[in-house]
Parts: structure tokens; C-alpha cells; sequence
């Protein structure tokens, strides 16, 4: 029996097979100190702001170092002033190869998951791929780092 690639997996597997189930989302006239708040409760990186269970918008670790931090902000004022309004979405039933492309060129960390009716439902994150990854790579990535004086019998390391 011929294994697959890890090409041809990444392109088989949906992302709603490997998501987690914690979702943390807010409306977006929560406010910008609630929601970060929300953010350190629930130790996430991440709000998906949501209106009427349509996303509207995501606010970031990346939203607070670029528009908030050294800058004289009311923290009573919406989060919706600072987040990122439209981010891009993927549905659960796309790939995960799709997923990890998206990532690698915006740069995202967390993108919103939403069903047929654009309704969010989840969303995936840099950290749920890297652990799905490890699966396939489990040496390399639980004998990190590596030890100093390793000897590598080949020389790919392997």
C-alpha cells in the first residue's frame, strides 16, 4: 500500500477536522478594555468581533502593538475602532493545505471559519496548524531543540 505525500494529505484534510472548539468572539461595541480583557481571560490572541453572527471584523495582538500601544487612546471607546474590519474567511469544509497557504502569505494568525450562510462558526489558528503538522513530523519537531552534542548519521540530520 503507497503512503500519501504530506502534500497530497494537507490537500484530503478539512480544516473542520482539526479545529479547536474555543471560539472567542464579541459584538463590536464592546469596549477596547473589555475586549482586551477578553483577550488575557481567555488567553487568546485573538477577537473575532461578530454582529448578528456575521463577522465584522477581528482584533489582534498584531491590531495593539500597530494602533494602540505608546498611543493616547480612550479605552472606553468600541473595539471596532481598532480592529481589522472584513478579514478574509475560509470555511470549515476547505482544506487545511488552504488554511496553511493563507497563513504563509497575509501573515494571519487566526482566520475566522464561517458556514454556507457566512455565520460564524470557529476559527483556526497558526497554533492548531503547527500542532497538526508535528503529526506528521514527530521526531524532528519533539527532539527540538536539538541536543548539543548530536551526532546526525546522515547528512539531511535524519
Amino acid at each position: 500500500m503507497a503512503t500519501k505525500s504530506v502534500e497530497a494529505l494537507l490537500k484530503e484534510k478539512r480544516i473542520f477536522e482539526i479545529t479547536n472548539p474555543k471560539l472567542v468572539q464579541a459584538p463590536p461595541e464592546i469596549s477596547l478594555k473589555s475586549a482586551i480583557a477578553l483577550m488575557q481571560a481567555n488567553r487568546s490572541g485573538y477577537i473575532v468581533i461578530a454582529k448578528n453572527k456575521k463577522v465584522v471584523g477581528i482584533f489582534t495582538e498584531t491590531d495593539i502593538v500597530q494602533k494602540i500601544l505608546e498611543r493616547d487612546v480612550d479605552w472606553e471607546s468600541p473595539v471596532s475602532a481598532f480592529m481589522t474590519q472584513n478579514p478574509v474567511v475560509l470555511k470549515p469544509t476547505d482544506s487545511v493545505g488552504t488554511a496553511i497557504d493563507l497563513m504563509g502569505e497575509r501573515r494571519f494568525y487566526h482566520i475566522p471559519l464561517v458556514d454556507d450562510q457566512q455565520n460564524l462558526v470557529n476559527v483556526i489558528s497558526v497554533r492548531t496548524l503547527i500542532r497538526f503538522l508535528a503529526e506528521f513530523y514527530p521526531t524532528e519537531v519533539y527532539n527540538l531543540p536539538p541536543v548539543p552534542d548530536q551526532i546526525m548519521e546522515t547528512p539531511e540530520g535524519g
